[in-house]
């Protein structure tokens, strides 16, 4: 007869903020997340200078950051959690942000993004990476709205655990 264990889910949150570590230790040779390199490119070019990051991994970024929002005039969000809110709140939380700062760099998860299945809009295409894009420009139209996202097959390989795959910049215009 077997023993089961309870896992606190505690402790599996806490395993999912070394995800990047535990990742990184599967390689010999040294390398950066891909994602992470093009997030630190668009603050370099886009010449922010002070960024305020919500994230719930342990990465380290290169680039200045700021634990005021005041003095933000970036914010980068990766933390997973934010694409599990209903979408209509992902919405607002947006637009409550961006009464604070004037750009904000969302990373959202695609497997999580209306993940209790509630909310349909019909008129969305049947590509979900086309969909939630349109889906943000419909529900933001007032912010201009760019995509830095890319179409991959999710095999692991992008490490979307560390840093969510779909990527906007959303500003105020």
């Amino acid at each position: 007869m077997k023993n089961k264990v309870l896992v606190d889910t505690y402790n599996l949150y806490h395993w999912h903020k070394n995800w990047n570590r535990i990742q990184k230790s599967f390689f010999v040779e040294s390398y950066e997340l891909y994602e992470k390199s093009k997030i630190e490119n668009f603050v370099k070019e886009n010449n922010f200078k002070n960024t305020y990051v919500i994230k719930d991994n342990f990465i380290d970024f290169n680039f200045n950051q700021t634990t005021n929002l005041e003095k933000a005039d970036l914010i980068l969000i990766t933390d997973q959690k934010f694409s599990r809110s209903k979408c209509v709140d992902i919405i607002k939380n947006i637009e409550k942000m961006l009464d604070g700062c004037n750009n904000l760099f969302v990373c959202l998860n695609r497997h999580y993004l209306n993940i209790t299945g509630v909310e349909n809009d019909k008129e969305l295409p049947d590509d979900y990476e086309e969909s939630i894009e349109i889906w943000l420009k419909n529900s933001l139209s007032s912010y201009k709205i760019k995509n830095y996202s890319e179409k991959f097959i999710d095999d692991g390989s992008y490490f979307t655990w560390v840093i969510p795959d779909q990527k906007f910049h959303i500003c105020k215009q």
